[in-house]
């Protein structure tokens, strides 16, 4: 669920120009519709319970509209690709592993990567009550609505930087305490990105 999340907020990275009013999901769709390539780069904090330390890692985010193609790596661990409606992973060694089957997961994957082409970010809104965070002008607050999804996640916070340009942080608090924080680098737009990006690892 983290990561499906995440790729969909991505989509705010492709902002040019400053907004005179609070972020909103409609205007994430809006501006996503004028970029046809992007990379994110970000590094991810899991500070859990269990451990005295964060557990850190790093990677980036490929988005490309005329290949039709998002690619989600995370550094030396796991790449996972979604390419001509199929979604296929790879795990650290470079052995492509089975992605679909009963698996809930794999089809909510599949169809949340495909809206992150089409900009319509609409599943969001039937899963959260979004609203602008009290204690930032930057920030997006977003509560589970059902019982269900609030077993697993509080809450999720977005930060953008300042011109709003794009995202900053992302923090996810799991219902037991834990957290998820996502940092992105600043985000490379209109960047050539070769085929072979979404063909494997």
């Amino acid at each position: 669920m983290i990561r499906l999340l995440l790729v969909l907020i991505t989509a705010a990275a492709v902002a040019a120009e400053p907004v005179a009013q609070p972020f909103s999901l409609q205007q994430l769709q809006e501006i996503s519709q004028g970029i046809a390539t992007l990379r994110v780069p970000f590094t991810q904090e899991k500070h859990l319970a269990l451990f005295d330390e964060p557990v850190l890692s790093a990677g980036v985010i490929e988005i490309s509209r005329p290949q039709a193609a998002v690619r989600w790596e995370y550094s030396g661990k796991s790449v996972l690709v979604l390419k001509d409606g199929r979604i296929r992973r790879w795990g650290a060694e470079g052995k492509e592993e089975t992605v679909g089957g009963d698996d809930p997961g794999s089809g909510a994957a599949q169809g949340q990567m495909q809206a992150l082409l089409t900009g319509d970010w609409s599943a969001l809104a039937q899963l959260f009550v979004i609203a602008p965070d009290p204690h930032g002008a930057t920030a997006l607050s977003l509560v589970p609505k059902s019982p269900d999804l609030a077993k697993y996640i509080a809450r999720i916070d977005l930060i953008f930087r300042a011109d709003l340009s794009a995202p900053q942080s992302l923090t996810v608090v799991s219902a037991d305490g834990d957290e998820t924080r996502y940092r992105f680098a600043e985000p490379e737009r209109d960047v050539t990105l070769d085929p072979a990006r979404f063909a494997g690892p």
